[in-house]
């Protein structure tokens, strides 16, 4: 099942962490190749939820003496312009040096976010962060970069790899300040299901910590049979 504007919305009523937890009740395999890990970091201002459909750039800005080449980002804003959905900007970095690229900055962000972009997401660094938040844009990458050598951007012909997630142009993603998650197709017609689920198992979980009247071994016992129905209930909704 393709990514919709309605599951989109519905996604944004919940963490990343407790949509990776629905996957994993689930029975979604390999789901530790779905989560970004502490490279990957917000680094705008707290919001809500980040969640749209991917689209894919390969970047190179800290390669001395290459030519520049913004044909891809030009693309991209066509690409935005067309989009019925809501898009997040994965920008996966090629140049020389990883802990030099500066992809982005508020001019830029304005451009996404004025096309629909929700968010971006890099494995290189950003600048203008505070003109970027009032922007309106939820930025993810690895730190701050106050320049660029050079600039070239393409969009990606195949998934890219972030953080050790394989994204490709319209995959879903969402993120808020746990970090970023690939949400699989197989996921889709269940995952909001299983997110409800989820919540509701951990909200009885935590009730159980926190009891007084009862010994850990009652505690464990209690907490494995709450989760094993929770399980029960989330595997048939995996496609």
């Amino acid at each position: 099942m393709p990514a919709t504007l309605s599951l989109i919305e519905q996604l944004r009523e919940f963490e990343t962490a407790l949509i990776t937890e629905a996957m994993t009740a689930m029975g979604m395999p390999n789901t530790e190749t779905l989560y970004t890990g502490s490279d990957i970091r917000r680094l705008t201002s707290p919001s809500g939820p980040m969640v749209g459909v991917a689209l894919t750039l390969e970047v190179d800005t800290s390669t001395p003496g290459k030519a520049p080449d913004a044909s891809g980002l030009w693309e991209s804003y066509a690409w935005l312009q067309q989009s019925a959905l809501p898009v997040v900007v994965m920008m996966k970095c090629t140049g020389a040096e990883l802990k030099r690229e500066c992809v982005a900055g508020d001019g830029m962000a304005k451009i996404f976010r004025a096309y629909g972009a929700r968010g971006i997401v890099t494995d290189g660094g950003v600048r203008d962060l505070e003109r970027i938040d009032r922007v309106g844009l939820v930025v993810f990458g690895s730190g701050v970069v106050p320049d660029h050598t050079t600039l070239s951007y393409k969009i990606a012909q195949a998934p890219v790899i972030i953080s050790g997630v394989a994204f490709a142009t319209g995959d879903l993603v969402h993120g808020d300040g746990d970090g970023v998650i690939a949400v699989p197709a197989e996921c889709h017609n269940g995952i909001v299901e299983a997110c409800a689920l989820a919540r509701d198992f951990e909200t009885r979980a935590h009730l159980v910590f926190r009891r007084t009247d009862m010994t850990l071994e009652e505690k464990r016992a209690r907490i494995g049979d709450l989760y094993s129905a929770h399980q029960e209930r989330c595997r048939v909704l995996l496609a």
